[in-house]
C-alpha cells in the first residue's frame, strides 16, 4: 500500500494540501483517535495519550524522556524527575540527597536508623551509641563478641558456680569469679574454690567455712613467708615466721663421763626467738662461765629476757631467769653440779 499523507488546510494559500514529509503536524484541539501506528523521527509532543490495548502497551526502541511524573500502575510506583525521586508505594523512597528511606526510616551514607533488624547470621558493627535501655531480647544462648566493652552504668551477671563461674577468661570456663550467696564474692580455679570474701568482710583462703569469732583473714593451710626475711619498718606488721633445728654446744664445761651431745630446735616469729636445747648424751659438770653456743640467731642486747628450765639427774626441775645476753648456765645451776641431761627453754629478742 502506498504511503498516505494527511491533508491540511493552508489558510495562507486558501488550499487543501498534503502534509509534506518532514513537516510538523499540529493536532491541537480534538486530537487523534483510533490511530494505528505513528512513526515519528523527530520530537513528538503529546498531551494525554492512551497507548494501545494489546499485550504490549508501549515500546520505545531509542531514548525516552518524560518531563513530568511517570506513574506506573495505580500510583504504586512514581518516577519524579523534577524532585529526583523514586517512590515505590509509601514504603520505599529513593532520593538523590536523602538516600534511601524504608518504612519512614532513613538509610543514609552516614546514618542508619532502623526500627527493627532481623538477622539470622552475624551482625558486625564498628560502634554502638545510645542508652541501650531498649536493647532487649538477646537469647540466653546468644554470644555478643567485642574486642573491648565499656559500661557506664551497672552490669548484671548470673551468680555462677564453682564449676562454671559467671566471669571467666577466654578458653578457661572453670576459672574465674562467681557469687555463691548474697554479699559474697568467690574465686575459683580449675573448678575448685580457692578464695572468697564473705558477707562479714572476712577473707577466707582455701576454705569456704569461716571460724566463729576468727580474724578477718582465715586460711586453711598456713601462711608462707620468704626464706630470707623481708624486714618491714612498721611495728605492727608481721614480716617473718620460721621453724628449724640447730646444733648447740656448751662452752667451758668439764666432762665427767661419755661424750656430751646436744640438739636444738627453734621457732622465730618476727624478732622473737623461742629455742629449746637438749642434752642427749654424756655427763658434764657446770663451772663458772659456762654458756650456750651455736644459737640460731644472735641475741640483740644483754637485757634480752629469757628463761632456762633444766632437768638434772637426781635433782628436781630448776627454773630460773637470766638477764645476760651470754646465757650463762651457772646462773641456773650451782657451780660443780654434775648434769647428765637437761632441757633449756630459751626466748630472746634479736636485732
Amino acid at each position: 500500500m502506498a504511503n498516505r499523507f494527511p491533508l491540511i488546510a493552508n489558510s495562507s494559500a486558501n488550499q487543501i494540501q498534503e502534509l509534506a514529509v518532514g513537516d510538523n503536524l499540529d493536532l491541537t484541539g480534538s486530537g487523534i483517535s483510533n490511530v494505528g501506528n505513528i512513526n515519528a523521527s523527530g520530537i513528538s509532543t503529546l498531551g494525554n495519550t492512551v497507548v494501545g490495548g494489546g499485550t504490549t502497551q508501549l515500546i520505545v526502541t531509542g531514548n525516552a524522556r518524560i518531563t513530568g511524573i511517570l506513574t506506573i500502575g495505580t500510583s504504586s510506583i512514581t518516577l519524579d524527575g523534577s524532585n529526583n525521586q523514586v517512590n515505590v508505594g509509601t514504603g520505599v523512597t529513593l532520593h538523590h540527597t536523602n538516600g534511601v528511606q524504608v518504612g519512614g526510616n532513613t538509610l543514609h551514607s552516614t546514618v542508619l536508623t532502623v526500627n527493627n533488624i532481623n538477622a539470622s547470621g552475624v551482625v558486625t558493627a564498628t560502634s554502638f551509641s545510645g542508652s541501650g535501655a531498649n536493647l532487649t531480647g538477646l537469647a540466653a544462648t546468644a554470644n555478643v563478641t567485642t574486642s573491648s566493652l565499656v559500661v557506664i552504668g551497672v552490669s548484671t551477671v548470673a551468680a555462677g558456680s564453682t564449676a562454671a563461674p559467671s566471669i571467666t577468661p577466654t578458653g578457661d570456663s572453670n576459672t574465674g569469679i562467681f557469687f555463691p550467696s548474697a554479699d559474697t564474692i568467690a574465686f575459683g580455679e580449675g573448678g575448685s574454690e580457692t578464695m572468697r570474701v564473705n558477707s562479714s568482710g572476712e577473707l577466707l583462703i582455701g576454705t569456704s567455712t569461716r571460724t566463729a569469732n576468727g580474724g578477718v583473714l582465715q586460711v586453711s593451710n598456713g601462711i608462707t613467708f620468704p626464706a630470707t626475711q623481708s624486714a618491714c619498718s612498721d611495728a605492727n606488721t608481721l614480716d617473718d615466721y620460721e621453724e628449724g633445728t640447730f646444733t648447740p654446744g656448751v662452752s667451758g664445761v668439764t666432762t665427767v663421763s661419755g661424750t656430751p651431745a646436744y640438739d636444738g630446735r627453734y621457732v622465730k616469729i618476727g624478732k622473737m626467738v623461742y629455742a629449746e636445747i637438749r642434752q642427749t648424751a654424756g655427763t658434764i659438770t657446770v663451772a663458772s662461765g659456762n654458756s650456750f653456743t651455736g644459737l640460731p640467731f644472735t641475741p640483740g642486747t644483754a637485757s634480752a629476757a629469757g628463761s632456762f628450765t633444766c632437768i638434772v639427774t637426781a635433782k628436781s626441775g630448776i627454773t630460773n631467769a637470766y638477764t645476760d645476753g651470754s646465757l650463762f648456765i651457772n646462773q641456773l645451776i650451782s657451780t660443780g653440779t654434775s648434769i647428765s641431761g637437761f632441757v633449756a627453754s630459751i626466748s630472746y629478742l634479736i636485732g
